[in-house]
């Protein structure tokens, strides 16, 4: 394992020598419009015969056919192996194979010329995603190569796009945008993200670690819009329908955290920018730092107050010291920090943010970033890459494009990623660029920020959660916390009418998940009161009382909410 990260490198200057060679190979098996359709379906029979074309030349140790296997195993063990989901992985060149076959299947098969094309393709998705597991591997076994190492794979990625044919889809330019690509998957375990964000503060450059934050931002935010607009849609309401509100705060408590670590990344950027007085790399900057607020700018700009326990994850950053009290963990520590960092920035910057907000919005385009549509940064390459089946005239943009306005052209671009024969037109409409949803976003953070500009120091109405120890139940005179807000799976306390009831399996999920505020077990299953109590009571100026939380519940709840929970 030592030496992954080198023998990685070596391997894929091995593939790009020989090209030629591995893209005839891909070509043969692309030409079996003949076989059987069982063969065109069987996927794990195609990775074989895929991978084996990437090792069966001249040049190739024994050594090196497993390498792409160790690659994969030891992302697994960094903590992101992905969820047994369909489509839930790293852009997959076999999966895009199969896709390929049933689009022709639909329409017709391509001559030669057709099929060498999209082998150079998809030779270009196998190494851009072994690029993408490599960036989360610059630290293996030497820290302080991390940032000589990024630069080995930037040079790699550049010699992909120089041996490529003309006319293929660039996919990504910058090997700092594969980070978000490589944690796309949704994975059981949370803490890796943490611990990669960590790891990037410490030891890449400035410059570095603005762009890989830029890339995260634009990349999570522009998720969660694709996800705020979907439910939207779906459940024909409003994107500050209350209920819609709810959903999104509780169920993003990952997203929202990085996203925020990530923003006091590019505003500490942008402040510099104001004091140089670069006004260029400032616009850019604010361009990707309102991204990164549109997913909800009233949580981000103005509701601070909430947004610090939307963002916490008890598991990860609450722990039991030695002496049996609640503290957090270093990973807590260092979440802290970033949100008493991300406040003071974006309270200090507020009103020239929204001077350049004001600025973007009033000078409109034909195509702006709050239009793009996906499922994770993942599914950007498929779309830019399956695109490349029709031949037609390419145009150079890339996945970092997606996230910077422009013109027609890139409107077009964007528009006819799913475009293709073999779509039913209804899929297409439902993805086209929703021109009414980018005015909506723009207008949110613009307003967003144009409040708390004219206020910099106004605070909203806010309640306090009490906490009273069962013994003093007789002397609490405020609401009690609804059950709506305290689930369990215990039915001794749903029959008791202190809870109510959600499977024990679930409710352990959203544990995971970062959705609610204090849990613990009972004898009986395991209770916790949910984040959806920070907007619907507290943020809505209401106190609440909880009676009777165990002792380390209590500190833990105290934690997670420091400005918000009150011990009787």
């Amino acid at each position: 394992m030592t030496a992954l990260f080198p023998a990685q490198v070596e391997f894929l200057q091995a593939l790009l020598a020989r090209r030629s060679e591995i893209v005839e190979c891909i070509d043969h098996l692309l030409n079996c419009q003949k076989k059987p359709l069982d063969y065109q379906q069987d996927f794990a029979l195609l990775t074989r015969q895929f991978n084996e074309c990437f090792h069966a030349f001249t040049g190739i140790t024994r050594e090196q056919q497993t390498l792409r296997l160790q690659l994969e195993h030891a992302h697994w063990a960094s903590g992101f192996k992905p969820r047994a989901q369909h489509g839930n992985d790293l852009v997959d060149p076999v999966e895009q194979m199969l896709r390929a076959f049933h689009m022709w299947r639909q329409t017709r098969w391509p001559g030669h010329k057709g099929r060498l094309h999209f082998a150079h393709t998809l030779f270009n998705l196998y190494v851009v995603r072994s690029l993408a597991l490599l960036c989360l591997r610059l630290w293996d076994d030497a820290t302080n190569a991390a940032g000589a190492r990024l630069s080995q794979l930037q040079q790699l990625l550049n010699l992909l796009w120089s041996s490529s044919p003309p006319g293929q889809p660039g996919l990504v330019r910058d090997i700092r945008w594969l980070f978000p690509v490589a944690m796309s998957p949704t994975t059981d375990s949370l803490a890796g993200y943490f611990a990669v964000a960590a790891r990037i503060a410490e030891s890449l450059s400035a410059a570095d670690r603005v762009e890989i934050q830029a890339a995260w931002v634009q990349t999570g935010a522009g998720h969660l819009r694709s996800q705020l607009r979907d439910l939207s849609v779906r459940r024909g309401i409003a994107l500050d329908a209350r209920d819609l509100v709810l959903l999104t705060r509780m169920s993003n408590a990952l997203d929202v955290a990085l996203l925020m670590e990530g923003l006091v990344t590019l505003l500490e950027a942008y402040a510099q920018c104001l004091q140089s007085g670069d006004e260029r790399r400032r616009r850019e900057l604010a361009c990707a730092i309102c991204q990164g607020l549109s997913p909800d700018p009233e949580l981000f700009v103005n509701r601070l107050d909430l947004l610090g326990p939307y963002t916490m994850i008890e598991q990860l950053f609450v722990t039991v010291d030695a002496e049996g009290h609640a503290v957090y963990t270093p990973m807590g520590q260092r979440h802290m920090t970033s949100l008493r960092q991300y406040k003071e920035l974006i309270l200090r910057l507020a009103l020239p943010l929204y001077a350049d907000c004001r600025e973007q919005n009033a000078a409109g385009g034909a195509y702006s970033p709050y239009g793009v549509l996906y499922g994770f940064a993942s599914n950007l390459l498929e779309l830019i890459a399956f695109k490349s089946l029709l031949r037609e005239a390419t145009p150079q943009f890339s996945m970092e494009d997606a996230f910077r306005g422009g013109d027609a052209g890139k409107c077009a671009w964007v528009n006819g990623w799913r475009n293709l024969p073999h779509v039913k037109p209804e899929l297409v409409e439902q993805y086209a660029y929703p021109q009414q949803f980018v005015e909506t976003m723009g207008a949110r953070i613009e307003h967003a920020l144009q409040l708390r500009a004219s206020a910099p120091d106004a605070t909203a109405a806010v309640g306090r959660l009490f906490i009273v120890p069962a013994e003093d139940a007789d002397t609490v005179h405020r609401a009690a916390l609804p059950t709506l807000y305290i689930v369990t799976s215990d039915p001794q306390l749903v029959a008791a009418g202190k809870a109510t009831a959600k499977d024990h399996g679930d409710l352990l999920h959203c544990r995971d998940e970062g959705e609610f505020l204090v849990s613990y077990a009972t004898a009986g299953g395991w209770v916790a009161i949910t984040k959806d109590m920070l907007s619907a009571v507290l943020g809505a100026g209401q106190d609440a009382t909880v009676v009777g939380l165990p002792t380390i519940a209590a500190e833990v709840l105290t934690l997670m909410c420091p400005e918000l929970v009150q011990t009787q």
